[in-house]
C-alpha cells in the first residue's frame, strides 16, 4: 500500500472520516535534506469528530491518528498540509 493510500485509510478508521482528498507534492521538495524520507502531503479531511472542535484540535486530532506514519520507522510522512472541515462547512466550500 503506497502512503497515499496509507493516509486515507488511517484517516477514514482512526476519525471516521466522511472524505480524504491527498495530494503528494513530494516531487516539489526532492533534495529536501530535512525531509529524512518521508514525503510532503496536502490533505483536505472532512469527519463529523470535527464538530464543535476548534481547528487547532482538529489538526491535532489529525497529527494524532497519522502519528505512526509522521514519527514511525520508516517515517512516511514529512511535512503535512491540512485543511480540516466539518460536512457543513465542506457543502459550503465544495
Amino acid at each position: 500500500m503506497d502512503t497515499v493510500d496509507t493516509i486515507d485509510k488511517v484517516l477514514k478508521e482512526k476519525i471516521s472520516a466522511d472524505y480524504v482528498e491527498i495530494v503528494d507534492e513530494s516531487h516539489l521538495h526532492r533534495g529536501h535534506k530535512a525531509a529524512g524520507g518521508g514525503g510532503h502531503y496536502s490533505i483536505k479531511v472532512v469527519s463529523k469528530q470535527f464538530e464543535n472542535i476548534d481547528l487547532i484540535n482538529c489538526m491535532r486530532m489529525v497529527y494524532t491518528a497519522l502519528d505512526d506514519q509522521i514519527n514511525g520507522q520508516p517515517k512516511l510522512i514529512h511535512a503535512l498540509q491540512i485543511k480540516a472541515y466539518t460536512p457543513s462547512q465542506w457543502d459550503k466550500v465544495s
